[in-house]
Order: structure tokens, then sequence, then C-alpha cells
């Protein structure tokens, strides 16, 4: 009976143990997002300040000096290490954690869009440049400014709480996600080739982009989430001449119009696209100085959007196959340039990584996960950085409050204003989830792998 006992008071006694490990393990894990719930009400006035300010003065590609100070000297003052003029403007900073543990780096893009803002809002930009030599107003109308905003105000958490991180945290600030000017090279493909990944050594990365999803919603797409992108220009030369006599020269405009009718029919007509993508985008036309001058040369630049290396080859082919018979029906000469703004390849999300970590994700903003399983025909440059080591790259619904609810997918027509609209306006309401998704992020990958 006493040895019964004892077995009895022993396996009692283990599980007591067990339990308490557990309990004390899982508060233990549990202690950043813990003390999250605690500051985020104070530190989020100040996320939205710094968005604002960001935003009333938006940088272009390459270009971004004050943003990229602001975030140095914010950093700083956490007492984070900080590497500066990377790939021009870029910077990195390292948060050593109190626990082993692996490298994680988050990464967010500064770099705004030569686009007149629209919105209204009294931090409006009026911010204006020269841009492929055209006067132009200067917008964060793709968010960047949110992305930046979100990213200082996870550096600051973490920073503060450091001695409960599970390993390090890398802070990738990025200039020119947009496509750095021609010639000059920049972006994530920059940072790489500038040794960043082989200083820091980072396992895994996490990034974010708002879009005009319903408020709050955190949605993540397993595997390629995001086409490549190629872009090009068509260069079309006539000959000038007098707009009342227009057969004495060689119209480039009437061959350019030609070309625009032509291109919109390599998706719609020429190539087979079913359960395979395709977008070819006419963005760009600029020609002529005056209404009775014919001028002498025409240019047109577009997108290419696509993910399947192949097909991108066969789009290639047809665009200039278009040229070549557009240059012969016009009498114009015109010659056709690829990946004249650089090449972002497909952003591919790891499934395992994915899988591992959605519920992060989901109780980062709860009741408002989506996994869709939709690719999107948007294009970013964190595919550099996910083709070294398995990345994660989520949306942030950022709509006001009830606007949209009944659709999550991108380019719905639901009537709010997207990215790269002179009219997107980001909801400082949602911009919490941003800091709690990364946060979640951070404090459950050294459990999961």
């Amino acid at each position: 009976m006493l040895i019964k006992t004892l077995i009895i008071y022993n396996l009692y006694m283990k599980s007591l143990l067990t339990f308490c490990l557990i309990f004390i393990s899982t508060n233990i894990l549990a202690e950043l997002k813990i003390k999250l719930d605690q500051e985020i009400e104070e530190l989020m006035p100040k996320v939205i300040e710094w968005r604002h300010d960001i935003h009333q003065y938006p940088e272009l590609g390459n270009r971004e000096f004050r943003t990229s100070k602001k975030i140095e000297e914010h950093l700083v003052s956490l007492g984070i290490e900080v590497e500066t003029k990377i790939a021009y403007t870029g910077l990195v900073g390292l948060i050593k954690g109190g626990k082993p543990g692996p490298t994680i780096a988050l990464r967010a893009d500064m770099d705004a869009l030569p686009v007149e803002e629209k919105t209204g809002l009294p931090f409006a930009s009026k911010v204006r440049t020269t841009y492929l030599g055209n006067d132009v107003g200067v917008m964060h109308a793709c968010g960047h400014d949110a992305h930046v905003a979100i990213l200082m105000g996870v550096a600051e958490f973490l920073a503060k709480n450091k001695s409960d991180i599970k390993g390090n945290i890398m802070l990738i600030f990025q200039p020119a996600e947009e496509g750095p000017p021609e010639d000059e090279g920049g972006g994530a493909k920059m940072m790489l080739e500038e040794g960043i990944f082989e200083r820091y050594k980072p396992e895994v990365i996490f990034g974010l982009h708002v879009t005009n999803i319903p408020n709050g919603v955190l949605l993540v797409k397993s595997g390629p989430a995001m086409a490549a992108a190629s872009s090009y220009r068509i260069k079309i030369k006539g000959v000038q001449a007098h707009g009342s006599t227009p057969w004495a020269g060689i119209d480039p405009i009437m061959a350019t119009s030609q070309l625009i009718e032509s291109l919109n029919t390599v998706v719609s007509r020429r190539i087979n696209i079913i359960n395979n993508p395709a977008v070819v985008s006419v963005g760009m036309i600029k020609t002529g100085t005056r209404a009775n001058i014919i001028p002498e040369d025409s240019m047109l630049m577009g997108t290419i959007r696509t993910f399947d290396p192949e097909l991108r080859k066969e789009v290639y082919e047809e665009i200039e196959q278009i040229a070549a018979g557009v240059a012969v029906g016009t009498g114009t000469e015109i010659t056709v340039e690829f990946d004249v703004g650089g090449f972002f390849p497909v952003t591919y999300n790891d499934p395992k990584l994915v899988e591992a970590m959605k519920g992060s994700l989901a109780s980062a903003s709860p009741g408002k996960f989506v996994e869709s399983d939709i690719p999107v025909t948007g294009a970013e440059d964190f595919s550099y950085f996910s083709q070294e080591i398995p990345g994660l790259y989520f949306w942030l619904g950022v709509n006001k409050p009830g606007v949209g609810l009944d659709a999550v997918n991108f380019g719905d027509r639901s009537g709010v204003p997207g990215n790269h609209s002179p009219y997107f306006i980001v909801d400082d309401s949602a911009l919490d989830k941003g800091v709690r998704a990364f946060v979640h992020l951070v404090d459950d990958y050294p459990d999961k792998f």
C-alpha cells in the first residue's frame, strides 16, 4: 500500500512539475505579446505621427535622404546598432536579444512615387520634383510611409524589451522598391550585392504591404504570391513635318497609337493565359511639342507581369513582332528594349513558413486573418530577399472601418482607391495590426523552427 501510495505521489508530482514547466514556458514565450498589449496604446500615437510626417515629405527612390536620416536618428536614440548608406540611402539596424536564437529580418521600403496627391489630407504632400524630364508631384501613393512608421514602432518596442527577444532582429529600411533611376541600380538587389545578408546572416525575413482591403485584415498567400515584373520601352522614329502637310513626313504618333492598340491584344488575343496569368500595360507616352507639328520621335513605356518565365519570353517575342509589323506598315523605325527599369522576380512565400506562422498573423488580428489562394499581379523587390532565405510577405488592410467588408481580393472595383492612386488613403486605425503582426512573428518564429 505504501509503495502504491509513493508511486501515485511521484506520478502526481511529475504531472505537477510538467504543468508548472508548461505554464512557465508558455508565459515566457508570450512575454513579448503581453508587454505589447500593455504598451501599444502609448506607442501608436508615435507611429501615426511618424507616418504623417513621412507622408508629408515623400522622396523618390535613391533620394530618400530626409526619410533615412529620420530613421537613423530614431534607431540611434534607442541604442540600436545602425549601418547607413547601403544602396545609397538604405539602413540596417540590429537589435541583439537577451536569449539565444536566430537572426530574424524585418523589412520596410521607404520610397514614394511620382504622383500628385489629391487626397485633401491635412498632411498631404505638396512636394514636386523632376522625373524623366517632367515636373511631377511626389506622393506616398503606395503606403511605404506606413511601412516605415510601423517598423520604427516595432524597433522601439523591441529595443525596449530586448531582454525577452530570442535571437537578434535585423531591421531593413530599403530604398527604391518602386525601381531605382535608370543606370543607378538600387533597392533590395543592391542591398544584397553590398553584402547585408553576409554580414548579418538572417535565417528568415518578414515583410508587409498596406492595401485597400478591409481595415485590419492580415492576408497571406502561400507559394507564388506576387508576379514577376519587367518593363519595356519602345522608341519610334519618324520624319518631322508641318501639321498641315502630314504627307510630307512620317508620323510617329500614328505608329504609337497602332502600337498601343496592338499591345493590348498580346494578353487578350495572342497568348494562352488559362491558369497562367499575364498582364501587359502601357503606362507612359511621350511625344510632341506643339499642336501644328508632327514630331520626329515618340516613346512609350509599360509593364509586363507574369508568373512563368517561359510565358514572359513569349510575351517579349510578341511585343517585338508587333513592333516590327507596325514599323513596316507606317515607315517608322522602331526599337524595343526590355527590363529598362529593372526586373523583379516572382515574390514567393515559403509554404512551410506560411503554414507555421499563419497562426501568429491570426493572433495579431483576431477574426481578420485571411489565407488567400489567389496570386496578385502586383510585384515586389522583396522577392530578391526571399530568393536568398525563406520569406513571408503579407498584406494589411487599411480601408476605413466598415469599408469594403464584402471584398478582400485586390482590384475588386469596390470604389476604394488603391495603391498608386492619387486618392489612396491609409487609415491610421489599422496600423497597430502591422506592429502586432511583426512582434507576433518575431516572438513565435524561434519556437517553430
